[in-house]
């Protein structure tokens, strides 16, 4: 994972550190690395919470190592540093609970798209959180496929704008 995402920094390659089920791999040290590498680092709460106890930093000082820092929260929204700005993005109500298995993935999932297609960080964690809502929705782990006017008419209904 190191020498991977020392590529992509030597390479100009921007890209978001995300990590996971990585958590107890890597010192302190390490992750400081990670951060410094990386154009956006995403965590959920409890992953926040391990890196800022291995690192040293507050969840500030990380923000300003890096263009953008997501701290997802399950159903309470994600929280979004960027910019010295802290933003919340509401989490998109889910119709019923069926299986929260994917949903981290559904998440980043919605992001990547979102930034690869150039758009902010917060628009894109605004999509990102209704494709979690999907994926909440149905059980294992991949097993929803909403169309794009689906994707975009729940997005527009949750966030009173147009996705395009």
């Amino acid at each position: 994972m190191l020498q991977h995402a020392k590529g992509l920094f030597d390479a100009g390659i921007p890209f978001v550190f995300d990590p996971g089920q990585a958590m107890p791999l890597f010192s302190g040290e390490e992750f400081l690395k990670f951060i410094e590498w990386a154009s956006w680092c995403t965590v959920n709460d409890y992953e926040a919470h391990l890196l800022c106890e291995r690192t040293g930093l507050t969840l500030d000082g990380i923000a300003a190592r890096v263009e953008g820092l997501i701290v997802t929260r399950g159903g309470e929204g994600s929280t979004v540093y960027s910019d010295g700005r802290i933003t919340q993005v509401a989490a998109v109500p889910a119709r019923e609970l069926a299986d929260p298995t994917g949903c981290g993935d559904a998440y980043r999932g919605g992001l990547l798209y979102g930034l690869g297609e150039g758009w902010s960080l917060e628009k894109s964690c605004r999509l990102a959180s209704v494709i979690g809502a999907y994926k909440i929705e149905a059980r294992g782990p991949q097993n929803y496929a909403p169309s794009l006017e689906e994707i975009a008419a729940r997005y527009a209904a949750a966030y009173g704008e147009s996705l395009f």
